[in-house]
């Protein structure tokens, strides 16, 4: 049944008849026909006056009256036939888009929605089969019954190409303080955009991502590749941040963001949050579209249209407070929704033709005052349940074929609802025989064409890293002299007892002055691990008192991320110069750290010393009294030190000389022989005299030989 060929372009009202291509828009068909039922096809026609049972029709270039539709009973109700393409289509993707799996399944449907008229020579014409195994874009069916399995004509199809993934479903999660102006609709879209443009055509092979380190094996093969993106490198947005603090109540905001690429509106989504047990308090803060609830540990957000090319969000926070450094997670997502295009690059119907129960006739009416001369009209009677097109009426002369007393196309009638008829104009016949005039009719069962997508996306959730550190600082020194120059070595140790490993590290000592001077770079001495490493000039820097040393960026250095029970050793000399008496050296220190993505800032303060100027003025008596004992040439040594000064005395050396005519022994204290000033030499290392203490070390000596008692009154 081929469509007549006319000059004439289908009008706009015609185009919106659904029977090809250029026809076939369903948004069109609803401004011509009102859905009464999507699923059973039932419409009803619209026109500008609903007040009377007859729809006159022009012919739309000449204005002419051409004809009349006689409704039955005003009805303007009737079916379409069913044409669907049904498609299901199951997503799974990690946090960061990357698609991990795509199923999709796709079928065919011809169905008739009555139960009482059947439909009959059936062909359907479709385009862009190439991405489908689809075997021939043209499908004839003889004849649809109006009971199941009868009334409906299935096949099913594949996609053979890769697909695009029609809707973008991303989650994003941040613990920064400021996480709610972060999280605005404006820079998720524009995150969103670039996820579209990344994700581009769906493989069937996930990703490849590397396994998370220091994991049992089945924990690796659960998280692997959760907290990563692309070939399995961390990926900063800009706007996530995974890193939460122990022992501190932390909040963390989620904002759920869905854009549409699809050609049509998205239906009934419904998106479904996992709330995991560790989360407490979960309030909904902003949606942007539809409405989000809380139901027990889920929060449900439901959307009843979403135009295309429209970012809608959904954004809500929740508390989790840790005490250990377990590592979190934030609760898988899932989505359902309904799709009314189709996944196969454009598959489409081109054309429809079916027939269904009709009749046509012509009235021709002898005039009763001129016999010989006729009143003639067209009668096209749709008896059938069914909305039928009549896109061609022609009646020819019987003498002339060039003569056409009827002549329509599809712009000047329009659809027939169940029970019309349409009467041409009359037209005038002079005969004295019988009138037979040749007819051409041709019409179709209006379809309704329909995509309907059945989409389900599942989106894995990401570990929250539990962010801690502790250190401690020590002095070799807590005690300086006065207006003198002296080093004070200083020790900080700063230990990742956290599971996140730290991309960032610095330590912070404050209040620096002229007396005490913070270290030069090539001063400082960092052992990570025990190992030393080197400290860049450029880490280093001092400015408003405050020292600062930098370690930004270690997932890009040579060192790797600062990780967790991995410890940071720096050493360092501060300067006293010249300090003033009673001056002292108060210090504050601070150790931050942070994630990458960035998170919320770590900040830990040691215990730090107070160095204080001690005026060290050191007075001191050393003395040295010979007493003779016993026999001749037996003499005790006795040798004396005292502090008479107001200061304490530190690391004092005593020597005493012994002559070499004498023997020595008997100490009260052990002393150090050596060879000094050439000879023994008797050397005690004193560490700490005390203000007005008195030290008395006796020792005894015998002569031999030639000796000389004098000898022995010799003092070093």
């Amino acid at each position: 049944m081929a469509k007549k060929d006319k000059k004439k372009k289908p009008s706009a009202r015609t185009a919106r008849m659904g029977w090809d291509k250029a026809e076939a828009e369903e948004e069109i068909i609803a401004e011509a026909l009102k859905r009464k039922d999507m699923d059973t096809g039932r419409v009803e026609l619209l026109d500008r006056d609903t007040s009377t049972p007859v729809i006159e029709t022009y012919d739309e270039d000449t204005g002419k009256l051409e004809g009349s539709i006689i409704l039955k009973d005003r009805n303007r109700e009737g079916l379409l036939s069913l044409v669907k393409i049904i498609e299901t289509v199951d997503v799974e993707q990690d946090h960061d888009a990357n698609i991990k799996s795509f199923a999709h399944s796709g079928k065919f449907n011809i169905e008739n929605p009555s139960s009482v008229d059947r439909l009959w020579d059936i062909d359907v014409s479709l385009e862009n089969i190439g991405s489908t195994d689809l075997k021939s874009k043209n499908i004839s069916i003889r004849e649809l019954g109006t009971e199941s399995p009868d009334n409906v004509d299935s096949r099913e199809f594949k996609i053979t190409k890769d697909i695009k993934n029609l809707l973008l479903v991303k989650e994003f999660i941040s613990t920064l303080p400021n996480a709610d102006d972060v999280l605005n609709i404006n820079d998720i879209e524009k995150e969103l955009l670039k996820t579209k443009d990344k994700t581009g055509e769906v493989s069937s092979k996930p990703p490849t991502i590397p396994k998370l380190e220091d994991e049992e094996e089945e924990e690796e093969e659960e998280l692997e590749g959760e907290t990563w993106g692309d070939g399995g490198t961390l990926v900063e947005t800009g706007l996530e941040s995974f890193g939460i603090s122990i022992d501190k109540d932390n909040v963390v905001t989620f904002a759920i963001a869905i854009r549409s690429l699809f050609d049509k509106p998205v239906s009934n989504i419904k998106v479904v949050k996992n709330i995991p047990d560790d989360y407490s308090n979960p309030v909904i803060k902003d949606t942007t579209e539809g409405r989000a609830e809380i139901q027990g540990n889920q929060i449900t957000w439901t959307i009843d249209k979403l135009a295309p090319e429209y970012t809608a969000m959904c954004k809500f926070t929740c508390n989790i407070m840790v005490t250990d450094i377990t590592k979190r997670r934030t609760g898988t997502i899932e989505v359902t929704y309904q799709a009314a295009s189709s996944y196969a690059e454009g598959l489409a119907i081109e054309k429809f033709d079916a027939y269904t129960r009709n009749k046509f006739y012509i009235d021709t009416v002898e005039r009763d005052e001129e016999p010989g001369i006729f009143d003639c009209k067209l009668v096209f009677d749709n008896s059938s349940e069914f909305i039928i097109q009549l896109f061609n009426a022609d009646v020819y002369s019987p003498e002339d074929e060039t003569k056409k007393f009827v002549d329509i196309d599809p712009k000047d009638v329009p659809m027939l609802p169940s029970g019309a008829q349409w009467h041409s104009t009359k037209w005038q016949y002079e005969s004295e025989e019988y009138p037979t005039f040749r007819k051409k009719l041709e019409f179709r069962v209006v379809p309704d064409f329909q995509t309907i997508v059945n989409g389900t996306m599942a989106l894995s959730d990401v570990i929250l890293e539990i962010g801690s550190i502790s250190g401690v600082l020590s002095y070799n020194l807590t005690e300086v002299p006065t207006y003198r120059t002296k080093d004070v070595i200083a020790t900080l140790k700063m230990v990742n007892n956290g599971s996140a490993p730290l991309n960032e590290v610095t330590i912070i000592q404050q209040y620096f002055s002229d007396e005490y001077q913070p270290p030069k770079a090539d001063e400082i001495k960092l052992l990570w691990d025990g190992e030393e490493v080197e400290v860049s000039a450029g880490a280093v820097s001092f400015e408003d008192k405050a020292f600062k040393i930098d370690l930004k960026d270690l997932k890009d250095s040579s060192t790797g991320m600062f990780k967790p029970d991995s410890s940071l050793e720096f050493k360092y000399p501060i300067h006293c110069v010249n300090p003033a008496r009673e001056s002292t050296f108060e210090s504050e220190i601070i150790y931050l750290a942070n994630t990458f993505p960035v998170s919320q800032e770590l900040e830990f303060k040691p215990e730090v010393p107070v160095v204080q100027a001690m005026h060290i003025r050191r007075k001191f008596r050393i003395g040295k009294e010979v007493v003779p004992i016993g026999d001749l040439g037996n003499y005790r040594i006795i040798l004396i030190l005292e502090n008479i000064g107001e200061s304490k005395l530190h690391n004092l050396i005593l020597l005493d000389k012994v002559p070499d005519s004498f023997e020595y022994g008997s100490y009260s204290m052990t002393p150090e022989i050596t060879d000094e000033v050439g000879q023994d030499t008797l050397k005690w290392d004193i560490e700490l005299l005390d203000v007005g203490d008195k030290l008395e070390i006796t020792y005894e000596i015998t002569g031999t030989g030639k000796y000389s008692p004098s000898d022995a009154q010799l003092a070093l």
